[in-house]
């Protein structure tokens, strides 16, 4: 054991002082902070006032009844300027120049032919997304009334039948109600997805990296001259798998003081209390973190032996990244049916993929954050993971004793095999 452990720490100290772990450890913190910080942000920026110039070309009561449903958004000021006959095109070039001296927003133009036309013309140095939405809204409510006014249709009325709906949604699970919307809980459970996909096939690479540079430079050769090959294989999954470890719990410590102190981070943007509240963080519970940490360990042990076959069995880069076509495979197929799971975690494939052993790291969790899985189905789903792992781990380390001293061509799937049987 004290020789395991020796690779062991060799494997995580060489791991944790290199730029790329310090580097992905810093970003992880980063992306959490943004993912908190941005939504609030730009509802704070969305609240921006613009000062648009509104050329009346004809239009008469359409433009004054334009004006008002603009500035009621409270996103709009709106300066009416009259056309003469024959100078709207003029008119629109001189407010175009102001608009490029910034010293407007955005120029808007209706005439006596809106009406029937429902053509609007907005000039702006930038219109984003949120404003095309906001500004479409409100000229189909303007236009629509000003033709049911001029059919003799009561307007007031057929607005208010036309009256938005706000539809909200709250998940409930055998306890309750959470207070947690829907869409929350679907985010919650596609960011589990990503990133136990991620960190698995990072980490899992970077075994097989660690192998194939170990057997290139015939380091290899050294190391089991001193130690099993079993030996030498189990500490490198566990130290690179520690490294992991290590770098979740950090981000995970990152993201619990983010979200607790996310008030005061927000305040240092200037975002106010109300704006902050109106972005809803999702709630994770003791329990998800155990299964996201417990499927991570399954996951990393299976994929990672997987990978160090890989390593074992080439001897150049390019050997590599053909040989770990099948294993990324694996990994991609259930990161696919992930999206899947996350519309109807309790359906029939979900359920499915959650006990095969190669997908259920990634889709149980997801299950689990989206969900209310049954005990029975969590505890079997565990058991078979645990049991394919340590079959896994044991036929790779069979196959790997083999094939860290072997050079040349690279082994089929019958002699891999072969290895494998062989004592």
């Amino acid at each position: 054991m004290r020789k395991v452990w020796a690779v062991i720490r060799r494997e995580f100290v060489e791991k944790v002082r290199t730029k790329w772990f310090v580097i992905s450890t810093i970003l992880g913190p980063l992306f959490m902070i943004s993912v908190t910080v941005l939504p609030s942000l730009l509802i704070s920026r969305s609240g921006r006032v613009n000062h648009v110039a509104l050329v009346d070309d004809g239009a008469g009561a359409l433009a004054e009844r334009l004006r008002t449903q603009l500035e009621a958004s409270g996103r709009y000021v709106v300066n009416i300027v009259p056309a003469a006959a024959g100078r709207a095109a003029a008119l629109e070039d001189s407010l175009t120049n102001a608009v490029r001296a910034e010293t407007l927003d955005g120029v808007m133009s209706v005439s006596s032919a809106t009406v029937e036309s429902g053509k609007v013309e907005y000039r702006a140095r930038n219109v984003s997304i949120s404003d095309m939405g906001v500004l479409e809204g409100l000229l189909r409510q303007v236009i629509v009334t000003e033709r049911l006014a001029r059919a003799g249709v009561n307007a007031a009325v057929v607005q208010e039948a036309q009256r938005g709906i706000n539809l909200q949604t709250e998940r409930i699970t055998k306890h309750g109600a959470t207070g947690e919307s829907a869409m929350v809980t679907f985010f919650l459970g596609y960011a589990v997805g990503i990133v136990l996909y991620m960190i698995i096939l990072l980490y899992g690479i970077n075994v097989m990296r660690s192998v194939l540079e170990e057997k290139q430079t015939r380091i290899i050769e050294v190391l089991v001259s001193s130690l099993r090959p079993f030996q030498l294989m189990l500490g490198k999954v566990i130290g690179v798998g520690g490294v992991g470890l290590f770098q979740f719990g950090i981000w995970g410590a990152t993201g619990y003081l983010v979200v607790h102190f996310r008030t005061q981070i927000l305040g240092a943007f200037h975002v106010s209390a109300e704006q902050i509240a109106a972005v809803t963080m999702p709630a994770i519970s003791g329990t998800l973190l155990a299964v996201i940490a417990v499927y991570f360990v399954l996951g990393y042990l299976l994929y990672s032996s997987l990978f160090a076959v890989v390593g074992a069995t080439v001897t150049a880069d390019s050997e590599a990244q053909q040989a770990q076509q099948p294993v990324m495979m694996l990994l991609v197929f259930s990161l696919i049916v992930s999206f899947a799971a996350l519309n109807d975690p309790a359906g029939q494939m979900a359920l499915v993929t959650s006990m095969i052993p190669f997908s259920s790291p990634i889709i149980m969790p997801v299950r689990v954050a989206t969900s209310d899985v049954p005990a029975s189905q969590l505890a079997l789903s565990l058991a078979i993971s645990a049991a394919t792992s340590v079959l896994v781990v044991w036929l790779a380390a069979r196959v790997y004793r083999i094939g860290i001293l072997m050079y040349g061509k690279r082994a089929n799937l019958k002699e891999l095999w072969r290895w494998a049987q062989q004592s």
